[in-house]
């Protein structure tokens, strides 16, 4: 069933604001506690303030309708890619290079009239002899001309936001159980309700295809990750990469598309509470 108007109502009484925004929310700092997150509230008191003045990272705070700060997320720019491996594409070059001068070879030597199966066999190899030499002689040049030898290179690139932080204040679960009358947990709703709109303000001011975020999940039965997964609708595909720096190091990286995140905003609200005749375990 969709989400009531009670509800809604009851939703649209949290607010969510930048914490640079008030000199009073590096005093409310001291009170966020979460037993199961400590580093990352540890990092949150420590470094927030400054990275968030700087602009390096957006940190919100997210609050009740009393004004107490029941979460808080941070957002910056990062970018996805089609990974390009160097290794493959020569190999595959000398490969079809080799297949292609042994099949010249063999029809010279059993000199056979030339009909259109050899044909089509000689036109498929050359095609991909030359596709992969394209690749090769391409980024032979490209090493020349470029001299930052830092870079590195990639097959494709897509625009996208990280969820940098995402954390419940330990103190709201209680408040949340008692006042919002549904069966979802507060981090989940919040994100749903403020944090996506900020995606999606963030595409319509500049091109972006992704949101991602990495899972500091070390449980064994992967708990976070299902609740990312189930709850938030990030996977984990196979052939996009990133740069995992070392802060995030054994956590697990996971995305979704921008544009399928509109049609999962929709489809969580339109089927937020349990119909009638749903068995609820």
């Amino acid at each position: 069933m969709k989400i009531t108007q009670e509800q809604l109502d009851f939703l649209d009484r949290f607010s969510c604001e930048r914490l640079s925004e008030h000199l009073k929310h590096k005093e409310i700092l001291n009170n966020f506690y979460n037993s199961r997150g400590e580093t990352i509230v540890n990092y949150f008191k420590n470094k927030a303030w400054s990275e968030d003045n700087k602009g390096d990272i957006a940190y919100y705070l997210i609050k009740s309708p009393i004004g107490d700060v029941v979460m808080f997320f941070s957002l910056k720019c990062g970018s996805l890619f089609n990974p390009f491996n160097e290794d493959e594409i020569n190999e595959k070059f000398k490969k079809n290079k080799q297949k292609l001068l042994n099949f010249l070879a063999k029809k010279k030597k059993s000199e056979k009239k030339v009909n259109f199966k050899t044909l089509k066999r000689k036109y498929k190899l050359g095609k991909q002899t030359k596709k992969y030499y394209e690749k090769v002689s391409l980024l032979k040049l490209e090493k020349e001309k470029e001299v930052n030898k830092k870079i590195i290179r990639v097959e494709n690139t897509y625009p996208s936001v990280e969820l940098v932080h995402f954390c419940v204040n330990d103190s709201a679960k209680e408040y949340w159980k008692k006042n919002s009358n549904c069966n979802h947990t507060l981090g989940e709703v919040m994100f749903w309700k403020f944090i996506v709109p900020i995606i999606f303000k963030i595409q319509s001011l500049i091109g972006c295809q992704y949101l991602f975020l990495f899972a500091a999940d070390m449980s064994e039965d992967n708990n976070l990750i299902n609740y990312y997964n189930v709850a938030l609708k990030f996977e984990q595909p196979e052939h996009i990469g990133t740069n995992k720096p070392k802060y995030d190091f054994c956590c697990r990286f996971m995305c979704q598309e921008i544009n399928t995140l509109k049609t999962n905003q929709e489809e969580y609200f339109e089927n937020f509470n349990p119909n009638d005749d749903d068995v609820l375990i």
